[in-house]
């Protein structure tokens, strides 16, 4: 241990935006571990390896950790870097050169959950005198993107074939070279990668290892979080490697011990205390509950996080929950008392964020639930939610109820019609395919006469219809999305714009309507027997063989082609006066639709989105299928090389 540095470097500066809303309560390296903060236990761990002095990088809500970190006793002397913007793993290091230029050092993630001997790292560092750090990987878990070559140096951190056989998971725990300063940029912003791949094309390199008998994982999720602590628990049990991240003080559980609840207060989950004194209940699984939750007798957790002074009723599942005392937007507070909800009482689950500039929660009082709407006016055609909302139900359009609006607010409260879309229920085994798109084909048939009657009558603001130059946008969005940014393409092939051309040409000479614009089968939910569309802000006129389109030609769903026909045939006998023509111009607006989908997958792919990836190669096919249907030869050509490029026979 005399040989092994006595500096180290604690990167605790991330926003934690995966973890949210848990992130929005207290930084992600403060989340508790049973019972210990993830940064306490890496401080911890750096003192049982001799560490003497450890620098911490400070961004996201740094009181709080800095508090915690001076509150704590220990051996070594730790200082705080307030980062006023986030400089990256690299670009931290920029403060604290003075500090570390005199001997090499370890970096460390504040995040994570881990047991590993030092020695391993130490004797790779020490092996090859071109060596600028060696970095201790995981060969199991994780992503699973580097690539090492025979005698164990890093070749390459972004494999083509992630998870592929011989790639391993960067860990976040390296021992670095003051070597490595020479290599920062003169912008800010870096990463550690960065400056490993500068130092490599000098000739340096950095040494991958893998130690037997160590324990990593990443708390970068709620799903890891509560993984993390079950992981534990089980290990130790089994007196494994990771085991004694089980609180001490909670004591080694029982093996019959089966309920899974992970409160994350110290104590072992028989013993978990919860609101009136109440011992846990079988009701609560999975479960990992910080002191100070109130729980309603009859509650029901399955893989729920509680976080904080929350009171929490009825059934929650696969999510995390906040007070609304602690919304980090007074508008949410604002809408639960419209509402007529105690604030104090009310649960708050974070859905995430969708395009338009909108976030998304679930809040619980009781066994009640409700939607609320976070939105920005950067899209006029967000505030015009709660009125299509009511302008629809009038017309006989199944959509969510509007429980309280507050335009000045910008936010909405809506009936909750729970997370079961029309894609989940598609792909569970003897779906009635039939019985489900019927009530959606009746809903559009509405939309497309009724509604589209009231609208005219009402004077309704609307998007922008459909005209040329939104038919062109939509082009246009696969050519650069797509195309380009993918492919490299640098000009259309051949043929292909004049037969996109002719596509936006045939859709314009249609009669229009109101139509939803993303009739997709992920905007179609399903609670109790009931159906409901969401996500309708962006209706506009256009034509109905767009909307028909959008949902039989859905690259989620991939239906066969008898039954996106028998389909259709049904829409048109629901709508008589229109059946027709929209059946004679479905195949063009496939094309034009499924154009527009794989510019938006290709988007949301280079952004980092890489599951929307996937539903590349399918759009592509139907894509080629729909444009032989209209005689459009070079289009279905383009379209199957979309498919064969990415991987697809």
């Amino acid at each position: 241990m005399r040989d092994l540095p006595q500096k180290a470097v604690i990167l605790a500066a991330g926003l934690g935006a995966r973890l949210r809303p848990l992130t929005w309560l207290r930084p992600k390296p403060l989340m508790p571990l049973w019972g210990e903060p993830l940064i306490l236990r890496m401080v911890a761990m750096l003192e049982r390896w001799g560490v003497r002095e450890i620098l911490v990088n400070l961004h996201w809500q740094p009181a709080q950790l800095r508090a915690c970190l001076e509150a704590r006793s220990g051996s070594a002397r730790i200082t705080c870097f307030h980062e006023t913007e986030i400089l990256g793993t690299g670009g931290a290091l920029r403060a604290m050169r003075p500090a570390l230029q005199d001997a090499p050092f370890w970096v460390v993630n504040a995040d994570l959950a881990a047991s590993v001997a030092p020695e391993p790292l130490a004797a790779a560092f020490a092996r090859r005198e071109r060596r600028v750090a060696a970095a201790w990987l995981e060969p199991r878990k994780g992503p699973r993107t580097v690539e090492t070559a025979r005698d164990g140096r890093i070749r390459s951190y972004r494999s083509a074939q992630p998870g592929a056989a011989g790639t391993a998971t960067f860990c976040g725990v390296q021992l670095v070279s003051p070597k490595i300063f020479d290599f920062l940029p003169p912008q800010p912003f870096c990463t550690l990668v960065e400056l490993y791949e500068a130092a490599a094309a000098h000739g340096w390199d950095v040494a991958g290892v893998r130690v037997p008998g160590s324990y990593w994982d990443d708390a970068g999720t709620i799903e890891a979080y509560l993984r993390i602590h079950e992981e534990v628990r089980r290990r130790a049990r089994r007196g494994q490697p990771g085991g004694e991240l089980f609180s001490g003080s909670a004591g080694v559980p029982p093996a019959k011990q089966t309920s899974g609840e992970c409160p994350a207060g110290g104590t072992p989950a028989p013993q978990c205390t919860l609101a009136g004194g109440t011992p846990a209940r079988p009701g609560v699984r999975h479960s990992v509950i910080w002191p100070g939750a109130r729980m309603e007798p009859r509650a029901s957790l399955q893989r729920v996080v509680v976080a904080g002074d929350c009171a929490v009723g009825g059934a929650w599942r696969d999510t995390a929950l906040i007070p609304a005392t602690a919304a980090p937007d007074t508008a949410l507070t604002q809408a639960v008392e419209q509402l007529g909800w105690p604030v104090e009482d009310t649960a708050l689950s974070f859905l995430g964020e969708r395009g338009s500039s909108r976030s998304f929660w679930r809040a619980g009082f009781g066994k009640r639930r409700a939607v609320l709407v976070r939105y920005s006016r950067e899209r006029p055609e967000n505030a015009r939610y709660a009125g299509h909302a009511r302008l629809l139900a009038e017309a006989g359009v199944p959509v969510p109820r509007v429980l309280a609006d507050l335009p000045e607010a910008c936010v909405l409260a809506l009936e909750d019609f729970g997370d079961t879309d029309l894609r989940k229920l598609l792909s569970r085994r003897h779906a009635d395919v039939d019985a489900l798109y019927e009530p959606v084909l009746a809903a559009a048939a509405q939309l497309h006469t009724k509604a589209t009657k009231l609208a005219a009558q009402r004077g309704t603001v609307l998007e922008p219809s459909f005209d040329a130059a939104l038919y062109q946008w939509e082009h246009a969005l696969c050519c650069e999305q797509l195309l380009a940014k993918r492919y490299g393409m640098t000009a259309l092939p051949a043929g292909v714009a004049g037969e996109l051309a002719r596509v936006a040409q045939r859709l314009l000479a249609a009669p229009v309507v109101v139509v939803h614009r993303d009739f997709q089968s992920s905007n179609v939910l399903f609670r109790r027997g009931r159906m409901a569309l969401i996500d309708f802000q962006g209706m506009r006129l256009g034509a109905a063989a767009y909307d028909l389109a959008s949902l039989l030609c859905d690259p989620y769903v991939q239906l066969p082609a008898d039954t996106r026909l028998r389909l259709l045939a049904r829409y048109a006998a629901l709508c008589p006066a229109q059946g027709a023509e929209t059946t004679a111009l479905f195949p063009w607006a496939a094309v034009q639709r499924l154009t527009q989908a794989l510019g938006a997958f290709g988007r949301l792919s280079a952004l980092g989105h890489r599951e929307f990836a996937a539903h590349i190669a399918p759009a592509a096919a139907t894509l080629a299928e729909m444009a032989a249907t209209c005689g459009l030869a070079a289009l279905a050509t383009l379209a199957r090389e979309i498919v064969t490029r990415e991987g697809h026979p």
